[in-house]
Protein backbone atom coordinates (compact mmCIF):
# COMPACT_ATOMS: atom_id res chain seq x y z
CA UNK A 1 0.00 0.00 0.00
CA UNK A 2 1.66 3.18 0.73
CA UNK A 3 3.73 5.85 -0.37
CA UNK A 4 7.56 5.37 -0.85
CA UNK A 5 8.52 8.51 0.33
CA UNK A 6 10.71 9.68 3.01
CA UNK A 7 9.51 10.11 6.60
CA UNK A 8 7.30 13.13 7.02
CA UNK A 9 8.93 16.43 8.72
CA UNK A 10 8.73 16.36 12.39
CA UNK A 11 9.32 19.58 14.82
CA UNK A 12 12.91 20.19 15.81
CA UNK A 13 14.46 18.85 18.73
CA UNK A 14 14.52 21.29 21.27
CA UNK A 15 16.74 22.11 24.19
CA UNK A 16 19.21 19.12 23.93
CA UNK A 17 21.18 20.20 27.36
CA UNK A 18 17.91 19.24 29.53
CA UNK A 19 17.62 16.47 27.40
CA UNK A 20 20.63 14.91 27.41
CA UNK A 21 20.63 15.07 31.62
CA UNK A 22 17.32 12.99 31.51
CA UNK A 23 18.70 10.47 28.96
CA UNK A 24 21.99 8.59 27.78
CA UNK A 25 23.97 10.62 25.19
CA UNK A 26 21.98 11.91 22.92
CA UNK A 27 23.29 12.65 19.31
CA UNK A 28 22.35 16.05 17.59
CA UNK A 29 19.69 16.36 14.93
CA UNK A 30 22.60 15.69 12.19
CA UNK A 31 23.11 12.25 13.36
CA UNK A 32 20.72 9.70 11.97
CA UNK A 33 22.60 6.64 13.26
CA UNK A 34 20.58 4.58 14.69
CA UNK A 35 21.65 4.66 18.47
CA UNK A 36 21.54 1.13 20.37
CA UNK A 37 18.71 0.29 22.88
CA UNK A 38 21.00 -2.10 24.51
CA UNK A 39 22.06 -1.48 28.00
CA UNK A 40 23.65 -2.75 30.75
CA UNK A 41 24.34 -0.06 33.82
CA UNK A 42 23.07 3.23 33.85
CA UNK A 43 20.21 5.13 33.29
CA UNK A 44 18.16 3.73 29.94
CA UNK A 45 18.81 5.08 26.44
CA UNK A 46 15.52 7.18 26.44
CA UNK A 47 15.85 7.57 22.63
CA UNK A 48 16.84 4.32 21.47
CA UNK A 49 14.30 3.15 23.59
CA UNK A 50 11.24 4.98 22.55
CA UNK A 51 12.56 4.38 18.85
CA UNK A 52 12.15 0.80 19.37
CA UNK A 53 8.52 1.20 20.63
CA UNK A 54 7.67 3.34 18.11
CA UNK A 55 8.64 0.86 15.82
CA UNK A 56 7.41 -2.18 17.67
CA UNK A 57 3.90 -0.58 18.50
CA UNK A 58 3.44 1.09 14.81
CA UNK A 59 0.78 -1.91 13.29
CA UNK A 60 -1.25 -1.46 16.71
CA UNK A 61 -1.33 2.24 16.49
CA UNK A 62 -1.95 2.11 12.45
CA UNK A 63 -4.56 -0.49 13.00
CA UNK A 64 -6.14 1.53 15.78
CA UNK A 65 -6.92 4.96 13.92
CA UNK A 66 -8.57 3.01 10.61
CA UNK A 67 -10.42 1.49 13.95
CA UNK A 68 -11.56 4.64 14.58
CA UNK A 69 -12.60 5.96 11.39
CA UNK A 70 -14.77 2.53 10.77
CA UNK A 71 -17.59 1.38 11.83
CA UNK A 72 -18.58 0.08 15.14
CA UNK A 73 -17.10 -3.01 16.67
CA UNK A 74 -18.60 -6.82 15.39
CA UNK A 75 -20.37 -5.31 12.24
CA UNK A 76 -19.37 -4.87 8.94
CA UNK A 77 -18.99 -2.36 5.99
CA UNK A 78 -18.78 -3.03 2.96
CA UNK A 79 -16.96 -1.20 0.10
CA UNK A 80 -17.37 -0.24 -3.31
CA UNK A 81 -15.09 0.06 -6.15
CA UNK A 82 -11.93 2.57 -5.13
CA UNK A 83 -11.28 5.75 -7.01
CA UNK A 84 -8.08 7.88 -7.15
CA UNK A 85 -10.15 10.16 -4.66
CA UNK A 86 -9.86 7.07 -2.18
CA UNK A 87 -8.11 8.48 0.80
CA UNK A 88 -8.43 5.46 3.11
CA UNK A 89 -5.71 3.43 2.57
CA UNK A 90 -3.25 3.55 0.01
CA UNK A 91 -2.83 0.31 -2.68
CA UNK A 92 -5.61 -0.33 -2.87
CA UNK A 93 -6.46 -2.71 -5.45
CA UNK A 94 -8.99 -2.14 -8.35
CA UNK A 95 -10.11 -6.03 -8.88
CA UNK A 96 -11.52 -7.14 -5.80
CA UNK A 97 -14.02 -5.16 -3.53
CA UNK A 98 -13.34 -5.32 0.54
CA UNK A 99 -15.34 -5.77 3.79
CA UNK A 100 -14.19 -5.32 6.96
CA UNK A 101 -14.45 -6.20 10.40
CA UNK A 102 -13.35 -4.91 13.40
CA UNK A 103 -14.16 -7.55 16.66
CA UNK A 104 -14.08 -7.12 20.11
CA UNK A 105 -13.83 -10.97 21.76
CA UNK A 106 -14.23 -9.79 25.05
CA UNK A 107 -17.73 -10.95 26.02
CA UNK A 108 -17.97 -13.88 23.71
CA UNK A 109 -17.15 -15.39 20.35
CA UNK A 110 -18.19 -14.09 17.19
CA UNK A 111 -19.93 -16.61 14.44
CA UNK A 112 -18.78 -15.57 10.77
CA UNK A 113 -20.25 -16.97 7.89
CA UNK A 114 -19.26 -16.63 3.81
CA UNK A 115 -21.75 -17.83 1.85
CA UNK A 116 -21.05 -20.14 -1.13
CA UNK A 117 -20.31 -17.87 -4.40
CA UNK A 118 -19.71 -18.85 -8.03
CA UNK A 119 -16.94 -21.59 -8.68
CA UNK A 120 -14.81 -18.82 -10.13
CA UNK A 121 -15.50 -16.06 -8.64
CA UNK A 122 -12.45 -15.72 -5.99
CA UNK A 123 -12.58 -14.53 -2.35
CA UNK A 124 -10.34 -14.24 0.53
CA UNK A 125 -10.85 -13.32 3.93
CA UNK A 126 -7.87 -12.53 6.08
CA UNK A 127 -8.22 -12.67 10.13
CA UNK A 128 -5.31 -10.58 11.24
CA UNK A 129 -4.47 -9.89 15.04
CA UNK A 130 -3.98 -6.26 16.57
CA UNK A 131 -0.22 -6.38 16.13
CA UNK A 132 -1.02 -6.95 11.88
CA UNK A 133 -0.19 -10.44 12.02
CA UNK A 134 -2.32 -12.93 9.55
CA UNK A 135 -3.48 -15.58 12.05
CA UNK A 136 -5.97 -17.30 9.05
CA UNK A 137 -6.91 -17.14 5.54
CA UNK A 138 -9.55 -18.43 4.07
CA UNK A 139 -10.20 -18.27 0.10
CA UNK A 140 -12.32 -19.61 -2.26
CA UNK A 141 -9.61 -22.34 -3.22
CA UNK A 142 -8.78 -23.40 0.55
CA UNK A 143 -11.85 -22.46 2.99
CA UNK A 144 -9.46 -24.44 5.96
CA UNK A 145 -13.23 -25.48 6.76
CA UNK A 146 -12.76 -28.86 9.78
CA UNK A 147 -14.21 -32.45 8.97
CA UNK A 148 -17.99 -32.42 9.56
CA UNK A 149 -17.97 -28.37 9.08
CA UNK A 150 -18.18 -28.56 4.98
CA UNK A 151 -19.79 -25.75 3.28
CA UNK A 152 -20.76 -23.60 1.25
CA UNK A 153 -21.32 -21.57 3.28
CA UNK A 154 -18.89 -21.54 5.59
CA UNK A 155 -19.15 -21.25 9.11
CA UNK A 156 -16.01 -20.39 11.67
CA UNK A 157 -16.40 -19.26 15.27
CA UNK A 158 -14.18 -16.97 15.61
CA UNK A 159 -13.27 -17.13 19.35
CA UNK A 160 -10.72 -15.03 21.79
CA UNK A 161 -7.94 -16.43 24.01
CA UNK A 162 -9.79 -16.87 26.51
CA UNK A 163 -12.78 -18.78 25.29
CA UNK A 164 -13.85 -22.39 26.19
CA UNK A 165 -16.94 -23.86 25.09
CA UNK A 166 -18.44 -26.19 22.96
CA UNK A 167 -18.77 -24.86 19.32
CA UNK A 168 -22.22 -25.57 17.15
CA UNK A 169 -22.55 -28.25 15.12
CA UNK A 170 -20.97 -28.09 11.11
CA UNK A 171 -18.77 -25.00 12.13
CA UNK A 172 -15.25 -24.72 12.39
CA UNK A 173 -12.82 -22.43 15.20
CA UNK A 174 -10.78 -20.13 14.16
CA UNK A 175 -8.78 -18.99 17.46
CA UNK A 176 -7.57 -15.07 17.87
CA UNK A 177 -4.41 -14.86 19.86
CA UNK A 178 -5.76 -11.36 20.97
CA UNK A 179 -9.70 -10.12 21.75
CA UNK A 180 -9.34 -7.16 19.21
CA UNK A 181 -8.79 -8.26 16.11
CA UNK A 182 -9.88 -7.26 12.35
CA UNK A 183 -11.08 -9.30 9.76
CA UNK A 184 -10.48 -8.18 6.10
CA UNK A 185 -12.25 -9.68 3.68
CA UNK A 186 -11.86 -9.65 -0.49
CA UNK A 187 -14.64 -10.48 -3.59
CA UNK A 188 -13.44 -10.68 -7.02
CA UNK A 189 -15.53 -8.03 -9.07
CA UNK A 190 -15.26 -8.31 -12.88
CA UNK A 191 -15.86 -4.38 -13.91
CA UNK A 192 -18.50 -2.12 -12.73
CA UNK A 193 -21.11 -3.77 -14.11
CA UNK A 194 -20.46 -6.79 -11.70
CA UNK A 195 -21.19 -4.36 -8.66
CA UNK A 196 -24.44 -5.55 -7.90
CA UNK A 197 -23.83 -9.21 -7.92
CA UNK A 198 -20.94 -8.69 -5.68
CA UNK A 199 -23.25 -6.40 -3.36
CA UNK A 200 -25.26 -9.31 -3.37
CA UNK A 201 -22.53 -11.66 -1.68
CA UNK A 202 -21.55 -9.13 0.37
CA UNK A 203 -25.01 -8.35 1.72
CA UNK A 204 -25.21 -12.30 2.44
CA UNK A 205 -22.23 -12.85 4.89
CA UNK A 206 -22.99 -13.07 8.45
CA UNK A 207 -21.37 -11.73 11.65
CA UNK A 208 -23.22 -13.14 14.38
CA UNK A 209 -22.28 -13.31 18.90
CA UNK A 210 -22.57 -17.03 19.35
CA UNK A 211 -25.08 -16.41 21.50
CA UNK A 212 -27.47 -15.26 19.43
CA UNK A 213 -26.88 -17.51 16.78
CA UNK A 214 -27.31 -20.74 19.61
CA UNK A 215 -30.73 -19.37 20.15
CA UNK A 216 -31.27 -19.17 15.97
CA UNK A 217 -31.07 -15.29 16.16
CA UNK A 218 -29.48 -15.54 12.19
CA UNK A 219 -31.02 -12.05 11.14
CA UNK A 220 -28.53 -9.83 13.52
CA UNK A 221 -26.02 -9.10 11.00
CA UNK A 222 -24.76 -5.19 11.38
CA UNK A 223 -23.46 -4.24 7.95
CA UNK A 224 -23.48 -0.99 5.82
CA UNK A 225 -21.51 -0.15 2.42
CA UNK A 226 -18.99 2.33 3.29
CA UNK A 227 -18.37 4.85 0.56
CA UNK A 228 -15.03 6.10 -0.74
CA UNK A 229 -13.31 7.94 1.78
CA UNK A 230 -12.55 11.19 0.51
CA UNK A 231 -10.68 12.54 3.36
CA UNK A 232 -7.32 14.56 2.96
CA UNK A 233 -5.51 12.91 5.34
CA UNK A 234 -4.90 8.25 5.16
CA UNK A 235 -3.97 6.31 8.26
CA UNK A 236 -0.18 6.92 7.39
CA UNK A 237 -0.85 11.12 8.01
CA UNK A 238 -3.06 10.63 11.04
CA UNK A 239 0.04 8.35 12.62
CA UNK A 240 2.79 10.81 11.95
CA UNK A 241 0.58 13.84 13.29
CA UNK A 242 1.17 12.21 16.72
CA UNK A 243 4.12 13.30 18.65
CA UNK A 244 5.68 10.60 20.62
CA UNK A 245 4.18 11.10 24.44
CA UNK A 246 0.74 10.56 22.85
CA UNK A 247 1.91 7.95 20.59
CA UNK A 248 3.33 5.90 23.15
CA UNK A 249 0.81 6.44 25.86
CA UNK A 250 -1.60 5.32 23.46
CA UNK A 251 0.21 1.89 23.16
CA UNK A 252 0.38 1.50 26.51
CA UNK A 253 -3.19 1.87 26.92
CA UNK A 254 -3.72 -0.62 23.27
CA UNK A 255 -1.58 -3.53 25.01
CA UNK A 256 -4.13 -3.72 28.57
CA UNK A 257 -6.68 -5.51 25.87
CA UNK A 258 -4.05 -6.94 23.50
CA UNK A 259 -0.92 -7.97 25.67
CA UNK A 260 2.50 -8.59 23.63
CA UNK A 261 3.17 -12.09 22.82
CA UNK A 262 5.50 -13.92 24.57
CA UNK A 263 8.35 -13.72 22.22
CA UNK A 264 8.57 -9.94 22.83
CA UNK A 265 9.59 -10.40 26.32
CA UNK A 266 12.84 -9.31 26.38
CA UNK A 267 12.09 -6.19 24.29
CA UNK A 268 9.54 -5.65 26.98
CA UNK A 269 11.66 -6.23 29.55
CA UNK A 270 13.88 -3.05 28.01
CA UNK A 271 10.65 -0.49 27.22
CA UNK A 272 9.25 -0.59 30.55
CA UNK A 273 12.56 0.88 31.99
CA UNK A 274 10.93 4.22 29.95
CA UNK A 275 7.33 3.22 31.23
CA UNK A 276 6.11 1.73 27.42
CA UNK A 277 4.14 -1.65 29.18
CA UNK A 278 0.81 -2.44 29.66
CA UNK A 279 -0.95 0.63 31.29
CA UNK A 280 1.85 2.19 31.42
CA UNK A 281 3.00 5.99 30.55
CA UNK A 282 5.58 8.21 29.40
CA UNK A 283 5.13 11.21 31.20
CA UNK A 284 8.05 11.49 32.95
CA UNK A 285 10.49 11.16 29.67
CA UNK A 286 11.59 14.54 27.62
CA UNK A 287 9.04 15.32 24.97
CA UNK A 288 11.57 16.59 23.14
CA UNK A 289 13.37 13.25 23.03
CA UNK A 290 10.34 11.37 22.44
CA UNK A 291 9.73 13.58 19.69
CA UNK A 292 12.75 12.71 18.31
CA UNK A 293 12.18 9.15 18.67
CA UNK A 294 9.05 9.92 16.38
CA UNK A 295 10.84 11.58 13.80
CA UNK A 296 13.65 8.88 13.88
CA UNK A 297 11.28 5.84 13.99
CA UNK A 298 9.97 7.28 10.87
CA UNK A 299 12.47 7.17 9.09
CA UNK A 300 13.47 4.19 9.56
CA UNK A 301 10.48 2.81 8.50
CA UNK A 302 10.34 4.48 5.75
CA UNK A 303 13.94 3.74 4.82
CA UNK A 304 13.37 -0.14 5.18
CA UNK A 305 14.27 -2.32 2.36
CA UNK A 306 12.78 -6.26 2.51
CA UNK A 307 16.49 -8.14 2.70
CA UNK A 308 14.23 -11.22 1.62
CA UNK A 309 12.62 -10.19 -1.46
CA UNK A 310 13.38 -11.83 -4.60
CA UNK A 311 14.48 -9.46 -7.56
CA UNK A 312 13.45 -10.12 -11.19
CA UNK A 313 13.75 -7.79 -14.25
CA UNK A 314 12.93 -4.44 -11.96
CA UNK A 315 10.53 -5.66 -9.88
CA UNK A 316 10.33 -6.64 -6.13
CA UNK A 317 8.44 -9.48 -4.79
CA UNK A 318 8.09 -9.76 -1.20
CA UNK A 319 8.38 -13.51 -0.16
CA UNK A 320 7.68 -13.49 3.21
CA UNK A 321 4.58 -11.65 4.86
CA UNK A 322 1.23 -12.61 6.65
CA UNK A 323 3.27 -13.46 9.88
CA UNK A 324 6.69 -10.95 11.35
CA UNK A 325 7.31 -13.07 14.48
CA UNK A 326 10.02 -10.63 16.20
CA UNK A 327 10.87 -8.70 13.38
CA UNK A 328 9.47 -5.72 14.48
CA UNK A 329 11.04 -2.79 11.64
CA UNK A 330 9.37 -5.41 9.04
CA UNK A 331 5.92 -5.76 10.60
CA UNK A 332 6.20 -2.04 10.86
CA UNK A 333 7.46 -0.98 7.13
CA UNK A 334 4.89 -3.78 6.29
CA UNK A 335 1.80 -2.34 7.50
CA UNK A 336 2.90 1.59 6.64
CA UNK A 337 2.99 0.37 2.92
CA UNK A 338 -0.64 -1.47 3.32
CA UNK A 339 -2.14 -3.32 6.23
CA UNK A 340 -3.15 -6.51 6.18
CA UNK A 341 -0.94 -7.71 2.81
CA UNK A 342 -2.07 -11.55 1.98
CA UNK A 343 0.16 -14.44 2.56
CA UNK A 344 1.96 -14.85 -1.36
CA UNK A 345 -0.14 -18.07 -1.38
CA UNK A 346 -2.82 -16.36 -1.59
CA UNK A 347 -1.54 -13.05 -3.49
CA UNK A 348 1.68 -13.09 -4.50
CA UNK A 349 2.64 -8.89 -4.94
CA UNK A 350 5.51 -7.56 -7.35
CA UNK A 351 6.30 -4.01 -7.21
CA UNK A 352 7.54 -1.39 -9.58
CA UNK A 353 9.28 2.19 -9.62
CA UNK A 354 9.51 4.43 -12.90
CA UNK A 355 9.35 8.10 -13.91
CA UNK A 356 6.70 9.35 -15.96
CA UNK A 357 8.96 11.70 -17.77
CA UNK A 358 12.34 11.82 -19.17
CA UNK A 359 15.39 14.76 -17.51
CA UNK A 360 13.95 17.05 -19.74
CA UNK A 361 10.24 16.76 -18.68
CA UNK A 362 8.77 15.16 -21.82
CA UNK A 363 6.85 11.71 -21.56
CA UNK A 364 7.84 8.47 -21.14
CA UNK A 365 5.84 5.49 -22.87
CA UNK A 366 6.31 1.64 -21.66
CA UNK A 367 5.64 -2.09 -22.79
CA UNK A 368 5.30 -5.40 -20.28
CA UNK A 369 5.59 -8.56 -22.95
CA UNK A 370 4.73 -11.72 -22.16
CA UNK A 371 5.82 -13.90 -23.89
CA UNK A 372 3.99 -17.18 -25.50
CA UNK A 373 3.25 -19.43 -22.42
CA UNK A 374 4.40 -16.60 -20.16
CA UNK A 375 1.34 -15.23 -18.77
CA UNK A 376 1.25 -15.15 -14.74
CA UNK A 377 0.69 -18.51 -13.16
CA UNK A 378 -3.01 -18.62 -11.33
CA UNK A 379 -5.67 -20.71 -10.19
CA UNK A 380 -7.95 -17.19 -9.93
CA UNK A 381 -6.40 -13.83 -12.27
CA UNK A 382 -4.10 -11.77 -12.15
CA UNK A 383 -3.85 -7.94 -12.49
CA UNK A 384 -1.67 -4.60 -13.07
CA UNK A 385 -2.06 -1.33 -11.41
CA UNK A 386 -0.83 1.95 -11.52
CA UNK A 387 -0.82 4.06 -8.00
CA UNK A 388 1.21 7.52 -7.70
CA UNK A 389 3.39 8.53 -5.82
CA UNK A 390 1.60 8.56 -2.09
CA UNK A 391 0.35 5.04 -3.42
CA UNK A 392 -3.00 6.03 -4.64
CA UNK A 393 -4.68 5.34 -8.17
CA UNK A 394 -3.81 7.18 -10.98
CA UNK A 395 -6.22 9.94 -12.13
CA UNK A 396 -7.86 9.77 -15.93
CA UNK A 397 -10.42 10.47 -18.25
CA UNK A 398 -11.15 6.79 -18.79
CA UNK A 399 -11.42 5.64 -15.06
CA UNK A 400 -8.60 2.87 -16.12
CA UNK A 401 -6.70 1.60 -12.82
CA UNK A 402 -5.69 -1.71 -13.74
CA UNK A 403 -4.90 -3.87 -16.67
CA UNK A 404 -4.91 -7.53 -16.78
CA UNK A 405 -7.90 -8.98 -15.47
CA UNK A 406 -11.69 -6.84 -16.83
CA UNK A 407 -11.27 -6.17 -19.48
CA UNK A 408 -9.67 -9.54 -20.33
CA UNK A 409 -6.06 -8.35 -22.15
CA UNK A 410 -6.34 -9.07 -26.18
CA UNK A 411 -3.62 -11.97 -26.60
CA UNK A 412 -1.87 -11.67 -30.11
CA UNK A 413 -2.05 -14.53 -32.63
CA UNK A 414 0.94 -16.15 -31.50
CA UNK A 415 -0.61 -15.89 -27.69
CA UNK A 416 1.51 -13.30 -26.07
CA UNK A 417 0.21 -10.20 -24.80
CA UNK A 418 1.76 -6.94 -24.43
CA UNK A 419 0.79 -3.92 -22.65
CA UNK A 420 1.03 -0.46 -22.77
CA UNK A 421 1.81 1.73 -19.91
CA UNK A 422 2.12 5.39 -20.51
CA UNK A 423 -0.04 8.47 -19.73
CA UNK A 424 -1.21 9.25 -23.64
CA UNK A 425 -4.47 7.36 -24.99
CA UNK A 426 -2.84 4.85 -27.34
CA UNK A 427 -5.65 3.47 -28.88
CA UNK A 428 -6.93 2.10 -31.45
CA UNK A 429 -3.21 1.00 -32.21
CA UNK A 430 -3.55 -0.45 -28.86
CA UNK A 431 -6.81 -2.13 -27.41
CA UNK A 432 -8.67 -0.69 -24.65
CA UNK A 433 -7.42 -4.23 -22.08
CA UNK A 434 -3.97 -3.45 -23.05
CA UNK A 435 -3.62 0.09 -21.73
CA UNK A 436 -2.45 1.31 -18.16
CA UNK A 437 -2.84 4.81 -18.01
CA UNK A 438 0.01 6.11 -15.86
CA UNK A 439 0.60 9.79 -14.38
CA UNK A 440 1.38 12.47 -16.62
CA UNK A 441 4.61 13.65 -14.69
CA UNK A 442 6.27 12.99 -11.33
CA UNK A 443 6.99 9.18 -10.61
CA UNK A 444 4.53 6.06 -10.40
CA UNK A 445 4.72 2.60 -9.24
CA UNK A 446 3.25 -0.47 -10.21
CA UNK A 447 1.97 -3.55 -8.55
CA UNK A 448 1.47 -6.86 -10.27
CA UNK A 449 -0.96 -9.33 -8.15
CA UNK A 450 -0.96 -13.04 -9.15
CA UNK A 451 -4.23 -14.19 -6.95
CA UNK A 452 -3.91 -18.10 -6.42
CA UNK A 453 -0.85 -18.26 -7.62
CA UNK A 454 0.77 -21.59 -8.97
CA UNK A 455 3.65 -22.97 -7.31
CA UNK A 456 5.77 -22.16 -10.31
CA UNK A 457 5.25 -18.21 -9.23
CA UNK A 458 5.80 -19.15 -5.76
CA UNK A 459 9.00 -21.05 -6.21
CA UNK A 460 10.43 -18.03 -8.65
CA UNK A 461 10.65 -20.26 -11.36
CA UNK A 462 8.19 -18.09 -13.71
CA UNK A 463 9.49 -14.15 -13.68
CA UNK A 464 7.37 -11.11 -14.52
CA UNK A 465 9.34 -9.59 -17.27
CA UNK A 466 10.80 -6.17 -17.44
CA UNK A 467 9.08 -2.95 -17.94
CA UNK A 468 11.13 -1.87 -21.31
CA UNK A 469 10.80 2.05 -22.34
CA UNK A 470 10.26 2.89 -26.18
CA UNK A 471 11.03 6.23 -25.84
Amino acid sequence: MDPRTGALTRRTLLGLGAAAAASAALPGCGDESTPSSTHTTGKPDVLALAIDAYVFGYPMIMLDLMRAASGPTNSIDHSVLPDPDDRGVARLSHDMVYSQAWLDLTEEPMVLQIPGMEPDRFWLFQLVDGWANTVHDLTSRDPRTTVGADGPPFTYVVTGPQWSGELPSGTTRLHMPSTLCTIVGRIQINGVQDAPTVNQWQQRLKLIALSAWNRGELDRTVSRVHPIDRGSEPPTKRITALDGRTYLNRLCRMMLADPPAAADAPLMSELASIGVQPGGVVDDQPAEVLDEAVRRAQRRIAEWTDPTARHANGWEIPVDLGTFGTDYLRRAATTKRSPALAPIRDILYANLDAPSTDDRGRPLRYRIRFEPGQWPPVEAFTSITAYDPQGFLVPNPDAIYSVGHYPAAVRAPDGSVELAVQHQDPRPTVPTGNWLPIPPTGDFSLTLRLYAPREEALEGKWEPPPLTCID
